[in-house]
Order: structure tokens, then C-alpha cells, then sequence
């Protein structure tokens, strides 16, 4: 466990690849239900609903996992997916467990900017340099499991946050 997780902080410190990754399909599942682990236990320490956030998890990983996995069929690098989405998901899980205490910190994201409490905005503002460290490892990720340049890794990197963004910002009903 120590050895993964040093792994994990080397690939996020752009030290070494999903390519130093063991090979390991009960590995990604343990990652995948890590992941999913972890955000039902911020909907339960935040009291959101289980069902809803069950099904947003779901869907994320769905949309994650199927975008890396046709990104690597159309590149010829299907044989890469167990590696890098290994890689993908550690990082992820890694980024949630440092921003954790920001996001306890938080009782709930506000609907608007307008309603942006002081806190909720003091901590956005620790958050961003976490959010940029986290767009740079996602990207150098990709950079080594698609084959691309790490200006490419960055602009998919960023494409799917803004996504993401998106999603989360069109599934938020307005006043919550």
C-alpha cells in the first residue's frame, strides 16, 4: 500500500508515469470504489442526499472512464486504459483527500457568486493553486498515456474540468 501510494505522489509530483503502474485490473477497481467511497462519505458528512450523490458518482466515472477509453482507441493505445485510468483515478483520490478539509470546511457550494460567503471564498482561494497542481498531473497523465505533448495533455486536462464544471453547475438547483 505504501509503495502504490508513492507511486501515486510521484506521478502527481510529474516524477514518474502510468507507465510505472502495475498492470492491475483489481487494482482500478479498488480505485474506482475508493473514489466512490470517498465522495459518499463527504455526502454523508455533509448531509446531501445518498441516492443523488450515488448517482452523480456514478456518472462521473462512467463519463471518465468511457472519454479515456475511446481517447485511447482512437490513438491505437487501448492496451494503456488499466494503467492510465489506474493513474487518473490514484491522482484524483489523492487531490480529494488534500482538499478534504477545505471541503468539510464548506457547508454548501453556493448557488450563485453572488452568494459566495467569506469563508466560502477565502478557501476557494487556498483551493486554486491545489486545482492547478491537479490539472497539471491529469495532463502529464495524459501526456504519457495518450502519446501527446504535454500542451495537448493540458488542453484535454482543462477541457474536461470545464466539463465537469458544467455538469456540476447545470445539476445544482438553483438556490441550494
Amino acid at each position: 500500500m505504501g509503495q502504490l501510494l508513492n507511486l501515486i505522489w510521484d506521478i502527481c509530483c510529474l516524477r514518474r508515469g502510468p507507465q510505472d503502474l502495475p498492470y492491475s485490473p483489481p487494482l482500478l477497481a479498488a480505485l474506482v470504489a475508493a473514489n466512490f467511497a470517498y465522495q459518499l462519505l463527504v455526502a454523508t458528512l455533509r448531509g446531501l442526499p445518498f441516492a443523488e450523490v450515488l448517482f452523480g458518482a456514478l456518472f462521473f466515472m462512467l463519463m471518465l472512464l468511457t472519454a479515456l477509453n475511446v481517447a485511447l482507441l482512437l490513438r491505437g493505445l487501448r492496451s494503456r486504459f488499466v494503467q492510465a485510468a489506474t493513474a487518473l483515478l490514484g491522482c484524483m483520490l489523492l487531490f480529494h483527500v488534500l482538499r478534504l478539509p477545505l471541503d468539510l470546511l464548506v457547508d454548501a457550494p453556493p448557488a450563485t457568486p453572488a452568494q459566495l460567503t467569506p469563508l466560502q471564498g477565502l478557501l476557494a482561494l487556498i483551493a486554486l493553486p491545489l486545482l492547478g497542481w491537479s490539472v497539471v498531473a491529469y495532463a502529464h497523465v495524459l501526456r504519457h498515456s495518450l502519446n501527446i505533448s504535454f500542451l495537448a495533455g493540458m488542453t484535454l486536462s482543462l477541457l474536461w474540468i470545464m466539463i465537469l464544471i458544467a455538469l456540476i453547475t447545470v445539476g445544482t438547483p438553483a438556490g441550494t
